[in-house]
């Protein structure tokens, strides 16, 4: 167990006397320590805000909200068993409090214990629902995850409608309810720690193809926060696996986009690599052209949308190809079509580099050169057996249409999914 109070030895005005004014002035010290802590916090010095909740649990061990921060940073941080301990201190203070049950529960499911998982936010929609308002959702979402990860897609459709009830903008709900169906083509698509992995994550919740990067097999993609290309040899061999599954289907792609001014470069090369024309932006796409609209790493799923939303304006024959995402893959809509790895990347270039373009164009016919001498990588014939069998996708891949979605698929800017340890209600 952790200390939920003061350190061995560190004295307190709550405790030199048993006096009334000393505890107001150990809880006048508390939310002095507590109000830094948030400080630090928004500053992105977590391990100082931390120290600081500690001081504020420690002169004031009765008060949720300083235990509920203390926890917080702690379950975002790896500190688990100290964020178990504050959301259990808190609890018995207050049974019934929401944010405890709920950041509780994420602990439990995380490890595994879904029975108690499920209890703690079933206890949160036990009563009135609409008390909650929109902040239902993620607990439904939850109880979703629940039944999928116990592959019970019956009781998951039912619990993410409910979130969409509660909430209609929540672009997780609706994903997940899209998902259902290619989740089921696998046993067990939900690793025992909750995670599902890349290439059955983005096919499932997106409809889309993972290619992988040069270094995996593109079936047995890992799990990675984040990774960097080195050099231009590396995009191009990223690169390389687009290409050779766009001549494969004998892609007539007329117009390489980008999306975003990063994503010159890699327009330029693909332009050449496909013998088609390049445009450094959608405005500029030529109308009713056979299109790919690519990203280096969508980083604003906002800006994607508007951008998307203009290319397939102009060119409704459009497939959208995204080396890396920055955001969950439900983030985007339109729905990404295909996807190198569904992380953030990055570049040998930067973005004021990419952006100008005379270092756009050097750049590009330099990626182009090496994208033009790299083989095959062998994965391709792999590639094409998964997605034979795994073929609910968002677009046809025989011809490039982009199929509708049951969400109309109309390139709306997406609302912000549901973050897993942010549920901070008022009080």
């Amino acid at each position: 167990m952790v200390p939920i109070g003061p350190p061995k030895g560190q004295c307190t005005l709550a405790k030199m006397e048993d006096g009334q004014p000393n505890r107001f002035f150990a809880r006048v010290m508390a939310d002095q320590q507590y109000e830094k802590g948030r400080e630090l916090e928004g500053q992105g010095y977590w391990e100082r805000a931390l120290t600081q909740y500690r001081r504020a649990c420690g002169l004031d061990p009765s008060s949720p909200l300083y235990l509920l921060a203390r926890g917080q940073v702690c379950q975002g941080h790896g500190l688990e068993p100290e964020a178990e301990d504050c959301y259990a201190a808190v609890l018995r203070l207050r049974p019934n409090d929401t944010v405890a049950l709920y950041n509780q529960a994420q602990l439990f499911a995380a490890r595994g214990r879904l029975d108690e998982a499920r209890a703690n936010l079933s206890v949160i929609v036990s009563g009135d629902v609409d008390v909650l308002g929109e902040r239902a959702a993620p607990i439904f979402s939850r109880l979703g995850d629940i039944a999928v990860r116990r592959e019970d897609y019956a009781m998951a459709a039912l619990h993410f409608r409910k979130a969409q009830q509660s909430d209609p903008a929540q672009r997780y709900a609706g994903a997940s309810l899209e998902a259902l169906d290619r989740l089921a083509e696998f046993t067990a698509p939900v690793q025992p720690d909750g995670k599902v992995l890349p290439k059955i994550a983005v096919y499932a919740y997106a409809g889309a193809m993972v290619l992988g990067m040069p270094d995996d097999n593109g079936i047995d993609v890992p799990l990675s926060p984040g990774l960097g290309f080195e050099s231009l040899d590396e995009v191009a061999r990223a690169l390389q696996r687009f290409v050779t599954l766009a001549r494969h289907y004998r892609w007539p792609v007329e117009s390489v986009v980008a999306l975003d001014m990063e994503s010159q470069p890699l327009a330029i090369a693909l332009a050449q690599a496909l013998d088609a024309r390049s445009s450094p932006q959608p405005e500029l796409a030529p109308r009713g052209a056979v299109t790919v609209g690519v990203s280096a790493t969508a980083p604003d799923p906002l800006a994607y949308a508007r951008s998307a939303a203009v290319l397939r304006g102009r060119a409704p024959r459009s497939l959208l190809y995204a080396l890396g995402l920055r955001q969950p893959v439900w983030e985007y809509r339109p729905a990404v079509n295909v996807v190198t790895m569904p992380v953030r990347l990055e570049y040998p270039w930067n973005r004021g580099e990419a952006a100008a373009q005379e270092h756009a164009e050097a750049f590009g016919v330099e990626l182009a050169e090496h994208l033009r001498v790299i083989p095959a990588d062998g994965t391709l014939p792999a590639q094409v057996d998964w997605y034979g069998r795994h073929n609910r996708l968002s677009f046809n891949p025989e011809t490039m249409h982009p199929l509708q979605a049951p969400d109309g698929g109309d390139g709306a800017p997406p609302a912000s999914p549901f973050k897993p340890s942010a549920l901070l209600l008022e009080r």
